[in-house]
């Protein structure tokens, strides 16, 4: 089976944190092109900076017909499938049509997951939300790994922020969350 990664998954080093019982490398992350689909900061988590509780807000993405993005597709194996289901927990899993994937072809589709609960997505103006500084750097180091026109897919959501981004080393809320995002980590 192959995951869709389209926010800190196409960092490396983010990525590793999820897969605990083996060693990524760089050619584990398979950049793919998705047909349908954008990316969108509207993904809320519950985040602890430092000792206050806010609404992280995360990268998503949501169905576009007239759009497509980047990501990278990475095997995984059951066992790993069910530590991402604890780390995406508010995140539905969808699954991606192969023939909506431009530059692989492929035997089987895609899973991602996507936040399509109502109250996990968050609204324009909605108070107490924030973007951490330090899930941009991930996604950026991660991003400037690939291609050009890889990075260049990213550059929308590195501009015009929908939310205040807030400063700092966080943590998840749900401790088994954390421990599934990050491997006993601190971002």
């Amino acid at each position: 089976m192959y995951l869709f990664g389209f926010g800190s998954l196409v960092n490396i080093k983010s990525a590793q944190n999820s897969f605990k019982n083996r060693e990524l490398k760089k050619e584990d992350l398979i950049p793919v092109k998705i047909r349908g689909y954008k990316r969108v900061w509207n993904s809320i988590e519950s985040i602890c900076f430092e000792k206050e509780i806010v609404n992280g807000i995360f990268l998503n993405i949501q169905k576009d017909e007239n759009s497509y993005i980047f990501g990278v597709m990475i095997k995984i194996s059951e066992e790993e499938f069910e530590v991402l289901k604890l780390r995406e927990k508010n995140y539905s899993c969808i699954t991606i049509k192969k023939e909506d994937i431009f530059n692989q072809n492929l035997d089987e589709d895609l899973i991602a997951f996507m936040t399509t609960k109502d109250d996990k997505i968050a609204k324009i103006g909605q108070e107490n939300c924030f973007i951490p500084s330090r899930y941009i750097e991930i996604v950026k180091e991660g991003v400037k790994n690939f291609s050009k026109e890889f990075q260049d897919n990213f550059e929308d959501i590195f501009s015009n922020f929908p939310f205040e981004i807030k400063e700092g080393i966080y943590t998840f809320s749900d401790p088994i969350q954390n421990q599934a995002a990050k491997n006993s980590k601190r971002l």
